[in-house]
């Protein structure tokens, strides 16, 4: 009887280990099943291919966050080629839970690639980025600094975009971000030790230019001196330079902006009165005090001076030849306002127009040339400012009637500005050399 029990007992626990695994195998698979290679034990039946079809991707950055992507979210398409019943024969199972089931079916994959760039550039994968940033050389206060590169976490997008693809077509279900898909700086703090060594030491010379009133510029940029790949200084260089400098200052000859005494708005152009610096031999001193132990101080060196840098100020000699007027302003006052004569305008006599300078000041000389015969003239004068190189200047004439009106159409000059002596006494003991002379 006991025994009887015993079995009985031993029968009912077989039964339900029996259909207990009836049951179970009846909805999830065996553990030995394997889809395209992949395991998938005990996993539901009608989830199985499923399962395998979609899953997640986790993408992993370089410090180390986890993202995840659900692909079938984004509409991204992997469909079986055919359809595969998974007959699992549960009835069997004491014995099938043994065997290995595999099931092979080919997976047609495609990316939405628009849902997926919508979903980049949601994720916090890019929210948080920092741009890289090249290391670099700043001249503050008067001494250059090396500022470190900044690496940042800016993602290359179509790296990503890559990456992320091939991952879903691969059928991998994870992606780390290695330095590839990243975008650093091109220039390190390394790269640039060499050339910050070589612009502190030009720093430390804290050279100044001198111009011609006097005036100091400090060089506030060597960099521009030095060759990008010997970083040593270049004379060629140096020479960009000083053109810089020419192109700022040079107005020799140069067309100016005039207001007249009317108000008149005007240009006028050429004459000598203005500067004009020399170009090799303010290189040569620049680029000598940059490689030698000169002075720190370097006068530019002037192939034409004059007054204020050149410019016409508010002290000058203005001279209408339509109206035969001249007018002088001593620091915008007006000295002079006289009536004059200026020369003959056949062609050989006009008084040449430009803004021109008081370059030699004479008392009671003689004024020789020839006249258009070929004949000597010798005229005497009080007082001669001459203004330009070829022998025109203004002075008292004696010989002239009159002055003004339109005189000087036939009783005009050799090119001279005539001028009655009183008003000339005034000008010439009130004129500075240089003084510069516009006439129009």
């Amino acid at each position: 009887m006991k025994k009887r029990k015993i079995f009985i007992t031993i029968l009912a626990f077989i039964a339900i280990i029996y259909f207990g695994g009836v049951y179970v195998f009846s909805n999830y698979t065996y553990p030995n099943t394997k889809v395209n290679g992949v395991e998938v034990p005990l996993k539901k039946i009608h989830e199985v291919f499923e399962t395998s079809r979609f899953q997640d991707i986790k993408i992993e950055d370089k410090d180390g966050n986890e993202y995840t992507l659900n692909p079938k979210k984004l509409g991204f398409k992997s469909n079986w080629e055919k359809e595969i019943v998974v007959d699992q024969q549960e009835f069997l199972w004491p014995i099938q839970i043994f065997k290995s089931h595999t099931y092979n079916n080919k997976l047609i994959r495609e990316v939405n690639t628009e849902n997926l760039n919508k979903w980049i550039y949601s994720s916090d994968l890019i929210k948080k980025q920092v741009n890289p940033v090249d290391a670099n050389i700043v001249f503050e206060d008067g001494n250059y600094v090396l500022n470190k590169e900044i690496e940042g976490n800016k993602l290359n997008i179509e790296k990503l975009t890559k990456g992320i693809e091939d991952a879903f077509l691969s059928f991998e279900d994870s992606l780390k971000l290695d330095k590839d898909y990243y975008i650093f700086p091109e220039i390190y703090e390394d790269d640039l030790k060499e050339k910050y060594n070589s612009l502190s030491k030009l720093a430390d010379k804290n050279i100044t230019l001198v111009l011609q009133d006097g005036k100091e510029e400090p060089i506030t940029d060597y960099e521009k001196f030095v060759d990008e790949k010997t970083y040593e200084v270049s004379k060629d260089k140096v020479k960009d330079f000083v053109m810089e400098l020419k192109s700022k200052y040079d107005n020799l000859r140069a067309e100016r902006d005039f207001t007249t005494f009317s108000g008149n708005k005007i240009k006028v152009s050429g004459g000598n009165f203005g500067v004009q610096i020399n170009r090799d031999k303010t290189t040569d001193a620049i680029y000598n005090s940059l490689t030698n132990d000169a002075d720190n101080k370097i006068p530019i060196v002037y192939s034409s001076e004059a007054i204020n840098n050149g410019e016409i100020g508010n002290t000058y000699i203005e001279i209408s030849i339509a109206d035969q007027r001249m007018i002088y302003y001593k620091n915008g006052e007006v000295i002079a306002d006289t009536p004059i004569v200026t020369g003959l305008p056949n062609g050989r006599y006009n008084t040449p127009r430009g803004v021109w300078k008081v370059w030699i000041k004479n008392q009671d000389r003689y004024l020789r040339g020839l006249n258009a015969d070929g004949s000597k003239y010798e005229s005497w004068v009080n007082y001669w400012m001459q203004i330009d190189y070829t022998g025109v200047g203004i002075h008292d004439a004696y010989w002239q009637s009159s002055f003004g009106g339109k005189r000087y159409l036939w009783a005009g000059s050799h090119g001279c500005i005539n001028t009655p002596l009183k008003s000339m006494r005034t000008i010439y003991e009130n004129t500075e050399m240089g003084t510069p002379v516009i006439v129009y």
